[in-house]
């Protein structure tokens, strides 16, 4: 479906104004009814005053060192202490902190002077003090109670809800249903009128109310100072309870800090114990340790370990070396016919073997010298071989014997070396494990300390009872009240009027099903409209009355001048009028235009083809029954009998449906009704044919295949928005283009049709 748009934005401006003209006195008496409905909201409403005041939020350093804190954590410790103290708004905001003050001042509790719509909240000229002895429910219902003085000890409390008029004491208790109430006076505050009340809330009721009206919030982002605002009805009491939020801020700061400084404190003492009993341990295991070992001094002891254990090495060395001198001597001896000097460079530490020694070289130099006297065989040269064969044996027997104990001595040596190696070998792991228990005990120690200058410290901090944070102003309330806002309020209430008349206009057009302007037709088809009928109210009775110049009329001759510039003049012309449902005027349409045309001098032809509930035969108060068109078509008559005079007009005749018959349908299938349309077309300028509604059956559809124009009669305030796509379903579906739109029954006075305002009622 192709949507068709109002064409021009004059004609959309009409329209509003139209509109705008049909509901006038809506858009003048809304702006004075709301205007007055804010006169007296701002006479009636709580005043309020602003209370405020600032504080700067400092976090509390843990280190005194504040500088050594910075340099170590740098600039990114200095964004976490600004985002730490951010979070702070949130605890100022907070629910608990309203909570201990709403109960630390009995906020659940005002009292008004007077009662009803005229009291006003008062605070410390208040002559009474209302307290709650005894709660006997969990949750308390707001409830007011009208206080009235009797005279200088008593006094009258009354609530029409529960039932309660009671004349009682000052101070004594008041036996209510949720409560005993307990009202005294104050001492030097005169009672001033005659009526005061009392409202008693819940305390999340007046936390809520508290919370509704109260606001923390830093002034930028580059500071932490928070702005504080609250507003009350009160400026004083507003001043208290502000005063009294900042105040428990800092208390609950202070009180945090204490307990936060005693957890630490306990928890340094109990760290202490801990690590007391760990650094005993400890020192008991070292020493445990050195004595198990026999450790007293490890560097010194090592020093003589090592210096032994060189001592044996040499000794072993000097023992070898005097096995080898040994075995070379021995092999010297062993050879009988040996008769060398042994070299006293062979240095045996030995001083018998020595001796020997020195004995066996003295004789060998004895028989050298001697052999140059005397011959071998000399007995001289004897005896001295004998000496020299004695002495030889004596020293091998020597050997041998001190072989033995050298070599004893060296296995002796070689086994406490070896000792002393391995002892040396244990030095490096004692070490590691003395140094393990000194890194133990220095680390236990350093901890100790540390506890103990921490507990001072802690000690210290909790010593200073000083919030870091501060106030910087005190809670100030605002010279006069700020709401309600008089300007906003007569602004708001004037445009509010403006805008409830465009509402309910708005309104009542998306509720309205019926067309009710030319809008709702072209904003579902693009069928063009060609006639809007005006609205009669008057019943048209005699020939003269039907045409006179009345706006159906003058809609009629508008309509009749279209068709005209549609149609080919030059030759006859044949038109259906349709409708969705009955009762939209298509009837009415067909009467009045062929009356319209007859007026013209055009010869016109009215043609009753809707077989099923035929109306236009009634309308022109023709017989029916007499020859029509089911009598044509079933009993084969001649046309011109079927023609009779309309009864109105000279020029106008009509040919009526006939009687009634069950297969109407049928009736229209037949060649016949293309016969007879040809035939009466010879024979009148105009044939405007009444055919059934095409939204009920499929006749007219059947008859536009012989028209040349088929008129869609809507109906003002009768016809569905629903029902216009029929008329789309027929020119897309059905290929129906000589179709045109005509809307009947139109109030040009009131509704938003537009294009006629020049010949309506013109000549009256």
């Amino acid at each position: 479906m192709k949507t068709r748009y109002l064409n021009g934005n004059d004609k959309n401006d009409n329209k509003l104004l139209s509109q705008l003209k049909s509901y006038w006195y809506l858009f003048l008496l809304c702006p004075i009814l709301f205007v007055a409905l804010a006169y007296f909201f701002t006479i009636y409403a709580t005043q309020q005053y602003l209370v405020s005041s600032s504080m700067l939020l400092q976090q509390q350093p843990n280190n005194p060192d504040a500088s050594s804190a910075y340099a170590n954590g740098g600039a990114t410790s200095a964004l976490n202490l600004s985002e730490i103290i951010k979070n702070e708004g949130d605890v100022l905001r907070s629910r608990n902190l309203i909570q201990e003050v709403e109960q630390k001042l009995h906020l659940n509790i005002k009292l008004f002077a007077n009662s009803g719509l005229f009291a006003t909240e008062i605070y410390e000229e208040s002559p009474f003090d209302v307290k709650i002895a005894k709660t006997k429910v969990d949750s308390l219902k707001r409830r007011e109670y009208v206080i009235t003085p009797v005279d200088g000890t008593h006094l009258n409390i009354a609530n029409s809800k529960e039932n309660v008029n009671l004349n009682v004491s000052y101070g004594a208790a008041i036996k209510l249903p949720q409560y005993d109430l307990i009202v005294n006076k104050k001492p030097n505050v005169p009672v001033l009128l005659s009526e005061y009340s009392t409202q008693i809330v819940s305390d999340d009721d007046a936390i809520a109310d508290i919370t509704r009206n109260y606001d923390a919030e830093f002034i930028d982002k580059g500071t932490t100072t928070v702005a504080l605002t609250l507003y009350y009805p009160n400026s004083k009491k507003g001043e208290v309870i502000l005063q009294s939020l900042m105040n428990q801020y800092l208390e609950d700061n202070l009180t945090q800090k204490k307990a936060s400084i005693d957890s630490t404190i306990n928890f340094i003492n109990s760290r202490l114990g801990v690590v007391e009993d760990e650094l005993t341990n400890v020192e008991k295991n070292y020493q445990n340790y050195r004595s198990s070992n026999n450790i007293a001094d490890l560097d010194e002891q090592s020093k003589v370990l090592v210096g032994s254990a060189s001592e044996n090495t040499n000794k072993y060395q000097q023992q070898q070396i005097q096995l080898s001198i040994i075995k070379d001597i021995k092999s010297r001896l062993d050879d009988p016919n040996n008769k060398q000097v042994i070299p006293s460079s062979l240095n045996i530490q030995n001083a018998s073997f020595a001796a020997s020694l020195s004995q066996y070289n003295n004789l060998l130099n004895e028989r050298i010298k001697q052999r140059l006297s005397f011959t071998e065989t000399n007995p001289v040269i004897v005896n001295i071989d004998q000496q020299i064969q004695t002495v030889r044996h004596n020293l091998l027997q020597s050997i041998d014997s001190y072989k033995n104990e050298m070599v004893l001595n060296s296995s002796g040596i070689n086994a406490q070396t070896n000792i002393l190696s391995n002892s040396i070998k244990q030095v490096p792991g004692k070490q590691r494990t003395i140094m393990d228990f000194n890194r133990q005990q220095e680390l236990k120690q350093q901890l100790y300390v540390y506890l103990l200058q921490k507990r001072e410290e802690t000690s210290m901090a909790k010593a200073a009872n000083i919030s870091y944070s501060r106030i910087i102003d005190n809670a100030k309330s605002s010279k006069d009240p700020v709401k309600p806002i008089k300007p906003l309020i007569y602004a708001m209430g004037f445009f509010m009027g403006l805008i409830v008349p465009f509402g309910i206009v708005n309104s009542k057009k998306l509720i309205q099903s019926k067309i009710v302007s030319e809008g709702d037709i072209e904003q579902q088809t693009d069928v063009a409209i060609i006639g809007k009928i005006g609205h009669q109210s008057l019943k048209l009775n005699s020939k003269s009355d039907q045409l006179a110049r009345t706006q159906v009329t003058e809609s009629m001759r508008t309509l009749r001048t279209k068709l005209r510039n549609i149609l080919d003049s030059g030759q006859s012309s044949v038109i259906m009028v349709t409708s969705s449902v009955n009762g939209e005027g298509k009837t009415f349409l067909t009467k009045n235009l062929g009356g319209t045309f007859a007026m013209a001098g055009k010869k016109v032809l009215l043609m009753e083809l809707d077989l099923r509930k035929p109306k236009l035969s009634s309308v022109l108060n023709v017989d029916n029954a007499d020859l029509g068109f089911s009598n044509y078509v079933l009993e084969n008559i001649n046309a011109d009998d079927l023609i009779k005079p309309s009864g109105f007009d000279d020029n106008c005749f009509v040919i009526t449906s006939g009687p009634v018959v069950s297969n109407a349908s049928e009736l229209l299938l037949t060649d016949k009704l293309g016969e007879l349309i040809t035939e009466m077309r010879n024979k009148f300028d105009y044939v405007i044919i009444d055919s059934s509604p095409v939204g009920l059956v499929s006749d007219a559809l059947v008859i536009q295949k012989h028209v040349d124009m088929t008129i869609y009669v809507c109906r003002h305030n009768y016809t569905n928005k629903s029902q216009i796509e029929i008329i789309n379903e027929i020119k897309e579906k059905d290929n129906v283009d000589n179709l045109y739109l005509v809307i009947n029954d139109v109030n040009f006075s009131k509704a938003g049709y537009f294009g006629y305002g020049y010949g309506i009622g013109y000549g009256d």
